[in-house]
């Protein structure tokens, strides 16, 4: 059968005009690419995120970003070996110079916390005089059990605040930002106790005591000095606690 040519040339022209008049319809958008967000979803907004750092004019501190996680990360590093709580090169000199006089100042206090311990041993044992100067004993020979119990209790805990004060001096000299927080806060706390065991009248060393611990928090000031401060959070912020092979922070 024949086809006319100018019949099929009239039928194009129709499929064409309606083909022209009828709305393109729009592409679907992407999700994602509508609200102008990548595939990822939307951006972090900068903006709205929490500034860790209090800002005095250009100087900045913060709670310590980091904490240890267990004893042993709490613990000082002796990869060096115990010569290495003496290499201080890798410190600021604000922070080297409180170093050495908190290290110093923590053995010499053990050491007389031993002689305080062994003169009073030695005045059981030899010269009761020494219990009577101390409370544990009035003139008539009387022992006095709650005063020997409360100074043995008081012994006890000062062992143990300058133990922590040690361990925390030493971690110091590795960088660790929450140690500094951590002898910061211990020594306001051993300076109110010594406040409270004065006032009481309990504390023997008196107004020496609460001095030697005021003393304690202005030999603090050394770690929050710009130089020894920027360098803390320097070293938290790399990574505290990675040791190289002479001992010091990596």
């Amino acid at each position: 059968m024949t086809t006319d040519p100018a019949s099929g040339d009239q039928a194009a022209r129709h499929d064409a005009q309606q083909a022209h008049s009828q709305p393109s319809q729009p592409e679907p958008p992407q999700r994602g690419r509508a609200q102008g967000t990548g595939s990822a979803g939307p951006a972090p907004d900068a903006a709205g995120q929490k500034n860790p750092y209090v800002d005095f004019t250009g100087y900045r501190v913060r709670m310590p970003a980091s904490w240890p996680t267990s004893v042993r990360a709490a613990l000082p590093s002796f990869r060096g070996g115990i010569g290495s709580i003496v290499r201080t090169a890798h410190m600021p000199m604000d922070a080297r110079i409180g170093y050495w006089v908190w290290l110093i100042g923590c053995v010499l206090a053990i050491i007389g916390w031993v002689f305080s311990i062994a003169a009073i041993l030695l005045g059981i044992l030899f010269n009761p005089i020494i219990l009577v100067g101390t409370g544990m004993m009035s003139l008539f020979g009387d022992i006095r059990w709650g005063v020997i119990l409360f100074y043995v209790a008081t012994m006890m805990l000062s062992l143990v605040v300058l133990l922590l004060q040690l361990t925390l001096s030493l971690k110091i000299r590795e960088g660790a930002e929450w140690a500094r927080a951590g002898l910061t806060a211990l020594t306001v706390l051993s300076i109110v106790y010594s406040i409270i065991l004065t006032a009481a009248g309990l504390e023997s060393g008196g107004g020496g005591t609460v001095a030697v611990s005021v003393i304690s928090l202005a030999l603090l000031a050394f770690f929050w000095m710009p130089q020894a401060n920027a360098w803390f959070l320097r070293t938290t912020d790399n990574g505290a606690g990675r040791i190289d092979a002479a001992g010091a922070p990596m």
